[in-house]
């Protein structure tokens, strides 16, 4: 049994013992209210989750993507946030757990929103091998959903990410967990060069994308160099207007793309 699996089983064990299983009815009181689908479960942006929830674990067709990426063209745009809470949802969901794994070397944010202790550590610490796995990850306050943080800012990202050990880190928790779903936050594609590295491990991709601020060209640039076999759709921050591309539950919140090219934009 390799030391990943060792790991994170123990993780589930912990939660078992440590934390109830049925949900909380005045959940995350240490939360960051950034969380709506635990804090608004009723809100229109809440409902958008759970309907992207439901295309990614019940898909029309192909597999169930074990591995996503969140990322986005430009900083500011939404993406720690979409990740956050679409972890949220599908750890809320009856069958599949979540490892949401803060890839952003850059500037981590998941950690504040679970509010984390001790998150000085995480990701990469253990890809630079100072630090084994299960002393990494952080049962959250949501059952079935476990958080391996960013740890330490370096100022080798790109390399630290690009390694062997990221590539069978990715490998072993998507192979060894049929019933888990590994989110990846990553750094936005144009500031950050490893997103591209990690976008080749996983086996699907979303794109956020804020109505109003991000260029045309660059989403369609992005998702076409993504390619159409792991590129999933892009997910809309304020998005108002309804077309045959999107779903809206709300004035504004996030939209789910179906489109793929450069209408979805």
């Amino acid at each position: 049994m390799s030391k990943i699996f060792e790991a994170l089983q123990r993780a589930e064990q912990k939660a078992g013992t440590d934390m109830p299983q049925q949900a909380d009815p005045n959940p995350g009181l240490n939360l960051s209210p950034d969380l709506v689908t635990l804090f608004r479960p009723g809100s229109p942006i809440a409902e958008q989750f759970r309907f992207l929830r439901t295309k990614i674990t019940r898909p029309s067709q192909g597999e169930v993507p074990r591995t996503i990426l969140i990322t986005s063209a430009l900083q500011g745009e939404g993406k720690t946030f979409t990740a956050c809470n679409l972890a949220v949802a599908i750890a809320q969901s009856l069958d599949e757990h979540v490892l949401l794994v803060d890839a952003d070397l850059r500037s981590p944010r998941v950690h504040s929103i679970f509010n984390l202790d001790n998150a000085k550590n995480g990701l990469s610490t253990f890809l630079l091998q100072k630090d084994s796995l299960g002393s990494l990850l952080h049962k959250t306050e949501i059952s079935k959903l476990t958080v391996l943080p960013a740890g330490q800012e370096t100022e080798q990202p790109v390399e630290i990410l690009s390694s062997q050990r990221m590539k069978s880190f990715i490998a072993e928790v998507r192979d060894r967990y049929p019933d888990r779903i590994v989110i990846f936050d990553s750094p936005p594609v144009k500031l950050a060069p490893e997103t591209l590295v990690i976008a080749n491990e996983v086996d699907g991709i979303f794109l956020v994308v804020e109505r109003g601020r991000t260029p045309r060209e660059d989403v369609k640039a992005t998702m076409e160099y993504f390619g159409k076999e792991k590129f999933k759709g892009v997910i809309f921050n304020g998005y108002e207007t309804r077309s045959r591309y999107y779903r809206r539950y709300g004035k504004k919140g996030y939209g789910y793309g179906y489109g793929y090219g450069s209408k979805t934009a």
